[in-house]
């Protein structure tokens, strides 16, 4: 059963009363295949438009918003979550608007 959008969101949401820093003597080194990689942080360094970045902190810079970077993490996980029931267009059968435009471009093809 897919999550609901609610239910992603509070799983995501960010909650800065909650933090708490680790401190180093109580830190455990995890080895591979110990830990699930959903739980494993990765610097990565890519290029993104600018458009995009500016978006990400204008929300972020609402109070009590999570940062853009937890934000943007947070929109490619519900986008992987879509990719994964994208496969299915069964619904798009039951779609009024898309059969009539699929129609229309058949009858533009035809003129």
């Amino acid at each position: 059963m897919k999550p609901s959008k609610n239910k992603i969101e509070r799983e995501f949401a960010f909650h800065p009363e909650r933090m708490r820093r680790v401190p180093p003597d109580k830190r455990h080194r995890a080895s591979r295949g110990e830990t699930a990689l959903k739980n494993c942080k990765l610097r990565v360094t890519m290029y993104l438009d600018a458009d995009v970045v500016e978006y990400f902190k204008r929300r972020a810079a609402g109070l009590n918003a999570a940062p853009y970077q937890t934000q943007i993490n947070s929109a490619l996980r519900r986008f992987l979550a879509g990719a994964e029931a994208a496969d299915d267009y069964s619904h798009l059968l039951k779609d009024e608007r898309f059969l009539e435009a699929v129609a229309e471009r058949v009858r533009a093809k035809v003129r």
